[in-house]
């Protein structure tokens, strides 16, 4: 056997015992992964488990968000989101807004603002001013509901306004797209959306949501 045939042999050996430790940490990496993703789906089902129960069938996937004060009140607000898991090793999974839950102190029962969760929250809007005493204070929300079939982008829904607590709940319009703008101003709550290819400005009062006005607004065609 020649000195090359010798050193040809030897390197091949030594790459051999190489491919095999490179093989072998490929399949731990694989195997942490998987352990990884399935633990924490593991501990998202534990945790929704623990949670407060918020349907009646235990297996469903909805969940509470973080409660949240309103600003410039004392109600507590929390999403219910609908979790949608990925596939595959990455968390390409998203959350829906099916539902707000109400917290009043003194008052005993939560509550709702939609009396179902088989719609989705895809637009909220808080509508506020700016005080001396708060840095902001919330008057009243702009939600945009839609159903779950098809896409948010191409759907319409309906426009909801209500305020801080939830129990003052206006229906704006159906067959709404988009909100592009909500404000308050000299008293008023003003709402720009977007419904059958249209712009509508519509203002409300800002402590009954009454609506004073809802104009078309037509946007000319450039030439």
């Amino acid at each position: 056997m020649t000195k090359f045939q010798k050193l040809f042999r030897y390197v091949w050996r030594i790459d051999a015992v190489l491919i095999l430790i490179a093989a072998g940490a490929i399949t731990f990496g694989v195997g942490a992964m998987v352990t990884s993703e399935f633990g924490a789906r593991s501990a998202r089902s534990r945790d929704a488990e623990a949670g407060v129960p918020v349907a009646a069938d235990p297996k469903t996937s909805l969940s509470l968000g973080n409660t949240s004060q309103v600003p410039g009140t004392n109600v507590l607000r929390a999403d219910l989101f609908l979790d949608r898991g990925g596939a595959g090793f990455s968390s390409g999974g998203y959350r829906e807004i099916r539902n707000i839950l109400f917290i009043e102190p003194g008052q005993k029962s939560a509550h709702w603002l939609l009396p179902d969760n088989d719609h989705q929250i895809v637009d909220n809007s808080d509508i506020g001013e700016r005080t001396t005493v708060d840095p902001k204070r919330i008057i009243a929300t702009a939600v945009l509901v839609k159903p779950t079939t098809g896409t948010p982008e191409s759907s319409t829904g309906k426009l909801l306004l209500f305020d801080p607590s939830g129990r003052n709940i206006v229906q704006v319009a159906d067959g709404v797209r988009q909100i592009h703008h909500a404000s308050f101003g000299n008293g008023d709550l003003t709402i720009l959306y977007e419904r059958n290819r249209h712009f509508v400005m519509a203002s409300f009062d800002s402590t009954s949501l009454t609506k004073r006005s809802e104009q078309e607004i037509e946007v000319p065609q450039l030439k």
